[in-house]
C-alpha cells in the first residue's frame, strides 16, 4: 500500500507541477524516478523509447509503464497488482490536468484578455521551450554517452547512436517525411546493428 501511495504522490506532483505537456515533463519525471530509486537514467531512457513507440501521450505512457514496473518489482508474480500500479500511475498523472481544465478553464475564458494573463503566458512560453530543450539534451546525452559523465563522453561515444540521431533529425527537419517512417528507420537500423 505504501508503494501505491508513493506512485500517486509522485505522478500527481509531476502532473501538477509540469507546464507544457509531455515533452516538458520528461526532465521532471526522470529526476523523480531517480530520486525515488525506481530506475536509473538508462532504464528511464528505455521507458521513453517504449512510450514513444506506443500510441498516446508520452507522459501518460511513461506513467502507465512506470506504475506497472514499480508495483511488479515490489510484488513479484502478482500481475493484478502491477496492473493496478499502471492504472494508478495513469490516473495520478492525468488528474491534475483534468482538475485544472475544469476549475481554471472558466477563469481563463473570462480573463484571457487581461494584462496579467497575457504576461503569465508570455513567461510560460520560453519556460516550456527551455524544458523541452532540456528533455532533448537529456535524450541525446543518454543515447550517445549512456550514464558516463559529460566530460568523459567524448571518449566513450556510441557513434552508431549519434549517427542514427543525426539522421533522424535531418530527415525530420529537412524533409516532409512522416515521423512514423523515421521511427521505422531507427528500428530497422537498430536491428541490423544488433545483428552485426
Amino acid at each position: 500500500m505504501g508503494t501505491l501511495l508513493k506512485i500517486i504522490a509522485a505522478f500527481f506532483k509531476i502532473g501538477i507541477l509540469t507546464v507544457g505537456g509531455g515533452l516538458a515533463m520528461i526532465p521532471v519525471m526522470q529526476q523523480e524516478m531517480e530520486r525515488l530509486g525506481w530506475m536509473n537514467s538508462q532504464q528511464f531512457l528505455d521507458i521513453l523509447g517504449v512510450a514513444q513507440m506506443t500510441p498516446g501521450a508520452i507522459s501518460v505512457n511513461v506513467a502507465t509503464f512506470s506504475g506497472f514496473r514499480v508495483m511488479a518489482d515490489s510484488y513479484p508474480n502478482q500481475l493484478w497488482v502491477a496492473c493496478l500500479g499502471a492504472v494508478v500511475g495513469t490516473l495520478s498523472v492525468c488528474s491534475p490536468s483534468f482538475l485544472c481544465i475544469n476549475v481554471a478553464g472558466q477563469v481563463w475564458s473570462k480573463y484571457r484578455e487581461h494584462a496579467c494573463m497575457i504576461s503569465v503566458f508570455s513567461i510560460l512560453r520560453p519556460l516550456v521551450t527551455g524544458l523541452i530543450m532540456t528533455a532533448a539534451l537529456f535524450l541525446v546525452q543518454q543515447s550517445v554517452c549512456g550514464d558516463v559523465a559529460v566530460r568523459e563522453c567524448l571518449r566513450s561515444i556510441d557513434w552508431f547512436s549519434l549517427v542514427v540521431a543525426a539522421a533522424a533529425m535531418l530527415l525530420t527537419v529537412c524533409t516532409r517525411i512522416n515521423t512514423v517512417y523515421v521511427l521505422v528507420f531507427g528500428m530497422v537500423a537498430g536491428i541490423l546493428y544488433g545483428m552485426i
